[in-house]
């Protein structure tokens, strides 16, 4: 009798080992599952932290680029006078640079001078359009770490001493944003004739549609070759349309600006797509035009 007590009670405890030592598997295995899980989620934090800091570099390489892009101020400078307006406020900054032209030199030159009035300095209309940005983000007790900015700068190129071509590149940066995006507006004005110039009226009717397929191959081009970053895309013919008057020249080339996210991403690539003139020679009225013999 004793001797059956004795294996029962052994029996036993072989059981209660049995069951006790699944439970502690259990538990090593959610702890074990618990680091695997961890250690993920810092290594995917890292990666994210890593990709914001090399898109913030890339950002500031592509900016660096735009801003220090010479032109010719210099040999401007008494035919363009740089005008400046600053306000800040608690809610936002607004800083302007924007070229004037001298009206000592020709009276005429007014037209150009309230274009530029009417089309960038309209204060108010800006004012207006940031408080009602903020009230829609439900922004009732104005309280920004950070305030907006509208930045206004400007690239100013001359044109066989007749003509100026004018890129304003504008910097909005939004409280709350990763990164500031900019826009292009391109002007091309005749300093005898005192008017604008388009794409209609600088190239030949009818040759939207090279132009657009030029831009495109440089682009393709570009990315193949490893001068344009590889996430940059082709222009859609949507862009062109919108951007065709987006131009400006020089001596050498013809440089068509697109705003931050058209061609290519917010954070790399480029702004702008320059073609050479020689390419595009015979597209552009200038140097198709022939005096009539009579």
């Amino acid at each position: 009798m004793k001797t059956l007590i004795a294996c029962l009670i052994f029996l036993s405890l072989i059981a209660c080992k049995k069951e006790v030592s699944p439970q502690k598997s259990s538990e090593q295995q959610e702890t074990e599952q618990h680091t695997e899980q961890k250690a993920e989620d810092t290594i995917l934090v890292f990666s994210e932290e890593s990709l914001e800091l090399d898109q913030e570099k890339t950002k500031a390489i592509k900016r660096e680029r735009l801003i220090t892009a010479k032109d010719d101020k210099t040999q401007l400078q008494e035919l363009v006078v740089s005008k400046s307006f600053l306000k800040e406020e608690d809610l936002y900054v607004l800083d302007y640079q924007y070229p004037y032209l001298n009206e000592k030199i020709d009276p005429l030159y007014s037209v150009f001078n309230n274009f530029i009035t009417e089309n960038y300095l309209n204060i108010e209309k800006t004012e207006n359009q940031i408080l009602e940005d903020k009230e829609l983000l439900c922004d009732t007790l104005k309280i920004n770490r950070f305030r907006d900015k509208r930045i206004i700068d400007y690239k100013i190129y001359s044109v066989k001493s007749d003509r100026i071509s004018v890129v304003l590149y504008k910097e909005n940066y939004y409280s709350g944003m990763l990164y500031s995006t900019y826009l292009f507006d391109c002007i091309n004005f005749d300093l005898k004739k005192h008017d604008f110039i388009y794409f209609d009226d600088f190239f030949e009717t009818g040759t939207e549609e090279e132009v657009f397929t030029t831009i495109n191959t440089i682009i393709k081009e570009g990315i193949s070759s490893g001068e344009l970053y590889y996430d940059c895309w082709e222009l859609s013919k949507g862009d062109f349309k919108a951007y065709k008057n987006n131009f400006v020249v020089n001596d050498d080339t013809v440089e068509f600006y697109f705003d931050d996210c058209v061609i290519c991403p917010s954070y790399t690539g480029t702004y702008s797509i320059e073609i050479p003139i020689k390419v595009i020679l015979h597209l552009i009225k200038k140097y198709n035009d022939r005096p009539i013999v009579s």
